[in-house]
């Protein structure tokens, strides 16, 4: 079973790999940021001075991290067809990875999925770059119901 930082990376590759895909990885969380030197305390604690709180990855208006986004994000480059023809538009991709057995998704994830599908966009779980090149090849825009 591969750790899922080695998963995610051979799911990465092989997305980004794909034509008109790019990924970026997105970390999720919140860092501290000092304006001055660090110092270290006996007990390994570290103290900032003028310390703020840093959203990593995505950040709402307030500054709070957004909980739930994908490990992997970018957009898949397509053409639109018959109105629109020859315009390409960049559809918005999230990629949650998982280790290659087990895992659990978050029920804030499973939201900022349902949310960016609903929006149009691209997003699932994938324990494999099986599994993500599915999920970026699968795509059909809302309200098609054929594929091509």
């Amino acid at each position: 079973m591969a750790a899922e930082s080695t998963n995610q990376r051979g799911i990465w590759l092989a997305s980004a790999a794909l034509a008109g895909v790019v990924l970026f990885r997105a970390n999720s969380g919140k860092a501290w940021l000092g304006s001055g030197a660090p110092a270290w305390l006996k007990d390994g604690s570290v103290v900032l001075q003028g310390a703020r709180p840093v959203a990593l990855g995505l950040a709402l208006a307030n500054g709070a991290p957004v909980v739930g986004q994908g490990d992997l994000l970018g957009w898949r480059t397509i053409t639109i067809t018959p109105d629109m023809v020859g315009c390409r538009v960049a559809v918005f991709l999230s990629v949650e990875c998982k280790r290659t057995a087990g895992g659990r998704t978050s029920k804030d994830q499973a939201h900022w999925m349902q949310q960016v599908v609903k929006a149009g966009g691209i997003a699932g779980v994938a324990n494999s770059p099986e599994a993500a090149k599915k999920i970026i090849q699968e795509y059909r825009p809302l309200g098609l119901t054929s594929s091509k």
